[in-house]
């Protein structure tokens, strides 16, 4: 325990003077993480296991994703005294990511050892197209409205989603060179910390008027380029529990690259046991599946009615029917789309609600119009319909696809046309629930207390 803690103080020092350096940290630590990488008669000791874990979190390291054998060392014993621990691997710090963002290691079987060698892999593979996503902290800025009217106010011939939708297309081009104009974030953080601290320095010295002038230009300008970062950091690392400004932007950084590095899909094996290394085997393997699972053919158009009239326990009256298919108003509309969180994962057009809210006084009255018009045809444009699947592994190492769970990220106005409805329905949701199943009904959950 003394030799690993000396060890870990060692390692920690060496780290903290080289943040910006690309570190690579590999072998056999002789410590686990936890207990779910020991099998076998005997655990480590929690305190070893929270000071290596301490250890990880100080040093800004990250455990880069591997293949292979998920125990790296047995004891050679059979029986019950059979031990197999997860003691050798590979951690590396935010340069490293930043600059072999999609490599891993392979923790192959023994050999001659008790302990499974590792092999770092580096892949260079093309690089693709980001798609758009909308910054959040251009929202912010004192020209974002004027940049979205400066797009929007063009008329565009067509349905009323449709010019919506074009327009929204449209906007794309101008935040990408908005967000471009902004350069690297934490380089300007850097830059106005710089400039602060020689402003202080200059103040120290003279102690004139002029120069507190400046040091309180130069800490607005470093407060705001701070809060434009942790903005852009708290969207991408979607900790909602974290406060703006609570955190140093390195716990932001550690949470995004630890997720990044997490869900790559190196490998996968297809129903037939092969396993698929090269990336468009693949995207098609998981193509192939979902579409197998999920389905693209309507089976059914119509709803024979009578049919569930026969076994409804209740029946809406007409006047209760009415108030569903009365027509959609901006103040339902508007209340839908900010109700959503801005927390909230985008759709495929890479818009989040914020842009919605903080453009509504130049976007509001045209999406309001949009919504009504779905709600009168019924009819939703694909590009409006269109969801992006993300992969959650459900296990600790995936390696099929039955092994991921699909969550849907949908558009912010397929969100809000759903709220809109939801919002309808639960005015008439107790009447036509059952008493049995009343617990989906907001407020009463208490009747099923006996």
């Amino acid at each position: 325990m003394i030799l690993r803690r000396a060890l870990w103080e060692g390692l920690l020092s060496l780290v903290e003077d080289a943040e910006d350096v690309p570190w690579i940290l590999l072998g056999d630590y002789n410590a686990v993480i936890d207990n779910s990488e020991v099998c076998g008669r005997a655990a480590d000791t929690s305190a070893s296991m929270t000071e290596f874990r301490d250890f990880v979190t100080a040093a800004g390291l990250v455990h880069l994703p591997f293949k292979g054998c998920p125990y790296t060392w047995h004891n050679s014993s059979e029986g019950s005294r059979s031990l197999w621990k997860r003691l050798d691997r590979v951690l590396v710090n935010e340069a490293w990511l930043g600059a072999w963002p999609q490599s891993s290691y392979l923790s192959a079987l023994p050999r001659t050892s008790d302990h499974s060698p590792l092999v770092v892999l580096g892949i260079v593979g093309a690089q693709e197209a980001k798609p758009f996503r909308f910054d959040n902290f251009l929202a912010r800025q004192a020209s974002f409205l004027q940049s979205v009217a400066s797009v929007w106010r063009h008329p565009i011939h067509g349905t009323l989603m449709y010019g919506v939708v074009c327009k929204l297309k449209n906007l794309k081009s101008v935040f990408r060179s908005k967000r471009k104009e902004k350069g690297d974030l934490a380089s300007n953080v850097r830059q106005a910390k710089e400039f602060l601290a020689t402003a202080q320095a200059l103040h120290e010295q003279h102690k004139e008027d002029i120069f507190l002038v400046l040091v309180k230009c130069c800490r607005m300008v470093y407060c705001a380029a701070v809060k434009m970062e942790n903005m852009m950091l708290h969207q991408r690392a979607k900790l909602s529990w974290l406060k703006h400004g609570d955190q140093s932007s390195k716990v932001f950084f550690r949470k995004i690259n630890s997720r990044r590095a997490r869900q790559r899909v190196y490998q996968i094996y297809n129903s037939e046991g092969e396993c698929l290394t090269e990336m468009h085997k693949v995207t098609d393997e998981f193509i192939s599946v979902f579409q197998t699972l999920l389905g693209g053919v309507r089976r059914r158009r119509t709803i024979d009615l009578s049919w569930l009239r026969s076994d409804a326990n209740y029946v809406l009256s007409t006047g209760e029917g009415e108030c569903l298919i009365l027509p959609v108003t901006e103040e339902e509309i508007k209340e839908a789309f900010f109700d959503i969180s801005e927390e909230s994962a985008p759709g495929p057009d890479g818009y989040t609600s914020l842009f919605y809210k903080a453009a509504w006084p130049v976007i509001g009255r045209d999406v309001c119009e949009a919504v009504k018009e779905f709600f009168v045809s019924g009819r939703l444009l694909k590009q409006i319909n269109a969801t992006t699947l993300t992969l959650i592994p459900k296990v600790q190492m995936p390696s099929q696809v039955s092994d991921y769970r699909p969550i849907s990220c949908c558009n912010v106005i397929y969100k809000a046309i759903t709220k809109v409805m939801v919002k309808r329905l639960q005015q008439v949701l107790h009447l036509i629930v059952d008493q049995s199943q009343n617990a989906f009904v907001p407020e009463i959950i208490a009747d099923n207390i006996y």
